[in-house]
């Protein structure tokens, strides 16, 4: 029986190109600011965003891109490899990295944006008796900010983040360390994402199965992802869960 249910936060409770493009654009356009002109003729708007796997013509997004599945350090290490020599350290430089962080507060807390209702199949999954945990690639204090905007942050323990000195998926050990807190086994546990990292975690942990959230099975991470494990939003995964096996059905 499965026992404890594992989420990944953006893409996933929260809408990724709606909760976190804004910033993302923001800080592409600051980037270029702090590059001297001459170096705009090689490092372009168009070619960071590239970089992440966002195409900046068509607005479409890589699923296995670093804005589906990366972190900030992990967008910035990508970035610096475009940078001139000599030109910025993104990763080193302070006023750099205190702007970034002010250009999330300005433009994600209290402008999160849920992925539909999550809210009430949360709540249901909760009441059924599964424990809840978040496992995201983003910081652990940037993802409690914004589920306790949603007002679902009591759901879940742990929240996990790629800073909580667990690692960052595909890697396991974070996953494996929200199933310890909850003292439950790997065979009993799911883990519901929508990028390769998350479903690489799910693999490395070797937990009972993976639900995958996407518009179509086409935009699965995986092929080895089941396709009747894809659902568009959380408010269809009790339901789905309960064909399963995993829960009462209404």
């Amino acid at each position: 029986m499965i026992q404890s249910l594992v989420f990944d936060k953006d893409g996933v409770i929260l809408d990724l190109v709606g909760t976190w493009f804004p910033v993302v654009e923001k800080l592409v356009d600051y980037t270029m600011l702090r590059l001297p002109a001459i170096c705009h003729e090689t490092v372009t708007r168009s070619k960071l965003l590239a970089s992440i796997g966002v195409d900046e013509a068509s607005g479409s997004i890589d699923p296995m891109g670093l804005f589906a599945m990366g972190s900030f350090s992990d967008i910035r290490a990508a970035w610096q490899t475009l940078m001139p020599p000599g030109s910025i350290d993104l990763d080193n430089d302070e006023s750099y990295r205190a702007e970034a962080k002010r250009l999330v507060r300005e433009h994600v807390h209290g402008n999160v944006v849920p992925k539909g209702d999550v809210v009430t199949p949360l709540k249901r999954l909760a009441d059924s008796g599964f424990q809840l945990a978040v496992l995201t690639n983003d910081s652990e204090d940037s993802a409690r900010r914004s589920l306790d905007e949603l007002g679902i942050e009591s759901l879940f323990h742990p929240i996990i983040g790629a800073d909580s000195g667990h690692g960052g998926k595909p890697e396991p050990q974070g996953l494996l360390h929200c199933l310890s807190v909850h003292g439950t086994d790997p065979s009993r546990a799911l883990m519901i994402g929508d990028t390769g990292a998350d479903f690489g975690a799910a693999v490395n942990a070797r937990v009972a199965d993976f639900i995958c959230i996407a518009d179509d099975p086409l935009y699965r991470p995986h092929q080895d992802v089941k396709a009747d494990n894809v659902i568009p939003r959380l408010v269809e995964l009790p339901d789905l869960l309960a064909r399963q096996g995993y829960m009462p059905r209404r």
